[in-house]
């Protein structure tokens, strides 16, 4: 079955929106979750999320992506950074990491 284009972008704005949350630090990884996500997915997400939560030594945000070049960030600003700057990035992250958890679940079946 094919996806639609607008369901392709309401999938892949969940996952790019649900990442900045749980970066930014506006949602905590444990609480989140998405109608339009699958469980794998839902895990890349937070994984991911987790990951790019970067503070410097000083407990200002800055953004992994860009380093030093940019920020320190506010939550929000952070947030509306990883939207509008790391869209792409963020997209190939969790559906690496939405593979790799979908291989380990495959391998640990009987």
């Amino acid at each position: 079955m094919r996806t639609s284009r607008r369901g392709a972008e309401v999938f892949e704005r969940a996952i790019v929106e649900g990442v900045a949350d749980i970066a930014s630090g506006m949602a905590e990884p444990e609480g989140y979750s998405s109608p339009v996500l699958s469980s794998h997915y839902l895990e890349a997400v937070r994984l991911v999320g987790m990951r790019l939560r970067a503070r410097g030594p000083d407990g200002l945000l800055y953004c992994p992506f860009c380093g030093r070049r940019r920020g320190p960030f506010t939550p929000r600003g952070y947030y509306l950074h990883l939207l509008r700057s790391h869209r792409q990035e963020i997209l190939e992250l969790v559906q690496s990491e939405a593979s790799r958890i979908a291989s380990v679940s495959r391998a640990l079946r009987p």
